[in-house]
C-alpha cells in the first residue's frame, strides 16, 4: 500500500509540473488506447475540436494533450495519443 501511495504521489507531481507529459507518452504509441464507449458532454470545456465531419469530432485535451474521437451522440469511440487518433479518425 505504501508503494502505491509513493507511485501515485510521483504521478500527480509529474502531472502538476508537466501536464503535457501524458499527451507525449500517449503520442509515442502507434495505436489508440483500449476504449470503453463512454457518454461525454461534448467537450465544451477542456477539449479543442480539431475536426468535425458529419458530427464525428476529433478533439484534443487542452491541458494534457491526449486526443479522442466522439460520435455524433458525443460518445467516446477512441482515445489516445494525437498521432494514433489522427490515423483512426482518417480511417473513419
Amino acid at each position: 500500500m505504501a508503494l502505491i501511495k509513493v507511485l501515485a504521489t510521483h504521478a500527480l507531481t509529474k502531472i502538476a509540473t508537466d501536464p503535457e507529459a501524458i499527451g507525449r507518452m500517449l503520442d509515442s504509441l502507434d495505436s489508440p488506447m483500449p476504449n470503453i464507449e463512454t457518454s461525454t458532454m461534448g467537450g465544451e470545456l477542456f477539449w479543442y475540436t480539431i475536426s468535425n465531419v458529419d458530427g464525428w469530432k476529433l478533439q484534443e485535451n487542452v491541458i494534457f494533450g491526449n486526443c479522442r474521437i466522439l460520435d455524433p451522440q458525443n460518445r467516446r469511440q477512441a482515445w489516445g495519443g494525437k498521432r494514433a487518433i489522427l490515423k483512426a479518425f482518417e480511417n473513419l
